[in-house]
């Protein structure tokens, strides 16, 4: 390896770049990962999503909510379905307009009732919730998000303070906690405010645009998604064909088991395209321990002749191969750890490099040394001392 440094360079390099880009990859697909378990898990546990359904026009679909209208009447009747529900919060939402002092921010804005927080586990990292009486009298109070502190108050603290809210003074009462953002959503940039205030005072609608229901357990899910749909149906007096086109109930469980079978599916496909590059990387130091064999034939036929085995051959030139593949792989950690930060910082992509991608790539490497150094290996040792004296 000394003598051919730059033969024993680019054997290295074919192993770096392939353990580097295992160690990418795998860490590119574990922060997918965690980053969609994040955002789910800020939905809460547990929970159904009830959504009003669209009306067909001539086979043409209208606008959610154009044919089935949600009330406080609907919601109400979900909670009484005690043997599966433990809490029911409605909500609307849309955007709103924030000024205070003279900074003025556009923003999502939620609602929900006093269970709001321990539904979409938003409890407030500094101040408190709204109570079931400020959500009857459509007071009007206001939790933040995290990036609408950071943009409209800084470093001031923003609990007690009043802000405009499409014009209308609010007081803030809380900070809601941090929740994470993503390259195509800020889950921060928002505000939540009682529902009724959020209908009657600042989105001026009439109907209930979702309910969140919590369920007891996780057990129970799919006894209590048809018994909130068999509720919808006798509340909204629909047929079973109606009920298809009338209203949507979302299983959260099954849209992150969902989520979470794809984002391992794409782990799994990232690694083993990063493997391929492990692969060739083998084959490279396969074929420069065969030209080390043929080149070295003289020195294998000289050590044989003074006393050296089969074995003994063998072993060199395997320790050669493994060699040669453990310092790639180091090297490749260092490279593969570093892409996955430039990764983060450039694209703003989450990654999560874990340890055990790190012995997997580094193993990995140390037996691709093995296997392909095998060969070349075996046909060094099973040289005949004498012919290998006479080689030219």
């Amino acid at each position: 390896m000394v003598s051919h440094k730059m033969r024993a360079l680019l054997s290295i390099l074919g192993i770096l770049i392939g353990v580097a880009a295992v160690i990418a990859m795998i860490a590119l697909g574990r922060g997918a990962q965690q980053s969609i378990e994040q955002q789910l898990s800020s939905l809460g546990s547990n929970l159904l999503l009830v959504m009003p359904g669209s009306a067909r026009v001539h086979g043409v679909s209208q606008q959610a909510g154009s044919y089935t209208r949600f009330t406080f009447q609907d919601s109400a009747a979900l909670a009484k379905l005690t043997n599966y529900i433990s809490d029911v919060t409605p909500g609307v939402s849309g955007r709103a307009q924030l000024v205070y002092g003279n900074k003025n921010w556009n923003t999502s804005l939620e609602s929900g009732n006093a269970s709001y927080a321990s539904i979409r586990s938003a409890f407030p990292i500094a101040g408190r919730f709204f109570t079931e009486e400020e959500v009857k009298t459509r007071s009007k109070v206001v939790l933040v998000g995290a990036t609408v502190v950071k943009e409209l108050f800084g470093d001031i603290n923003p609990v007690g303070q009043t802000i405009k809210i499409n014009l209308i003074n609010f007081k803030v009462i809380g900070v809601l906690p941090t929740r994470g953002a993503s390259s195509w959503h800020d889950q921060d940039d928002v505000v939540v405010v009682p529902v009724t205030t959020a209908m009657y005072r600042l989105l001026g609608k009439q109907y209930i645009d979702s309910i969140f229901v919590q369920v007891r357990s996780p057990d129970l899910l799919d006894a209590a998604q048809t018994a909130v749909e068999n509720t919808i149906i006798k509340e909204h007096h629909l047929s079973a064909k109606e009920a298809d086109d009338s209203f949507q109930v979302r299983n959260m469980a099954d849209m992150k088991a969902a989520l979470e079978s794809s984002t391992k599916t794409m782990s799994v496909l990232l690694g083993a395209i990063a493997a391929i590059s492990l692969f060739v990387g083998g084959i490279g130091i396969m074929n420069i321990m065969l030209v080390s064999v043929t080149e070295r034939t003289r020195e294998i036929g000289l050590r044989k002749a003074i006393g050296a085995n089969n074995k003994d051959i063998m072993t060199q030139f395997l320790i050669e191969s493994v060699l040669m593949s453990f310092i790639g792989g180091l090297f490749g950690i260092l490279v593969g750890s570093g892409i996955s930060m430039l990764i983060t910082v450039f694209a703003g992509w989450s990654v999560s490099i874990s340890w055990f991608s790190l012995v997997l790539a580094t193993t990995f490497s140390l037996v691709v040394g093995l296997v392909f150094g095998l060969w070349p290996a075996r046909q060094a040792s099973k040289l005949n001392p004498i012919e290998a004296l006479r080689y030219e």
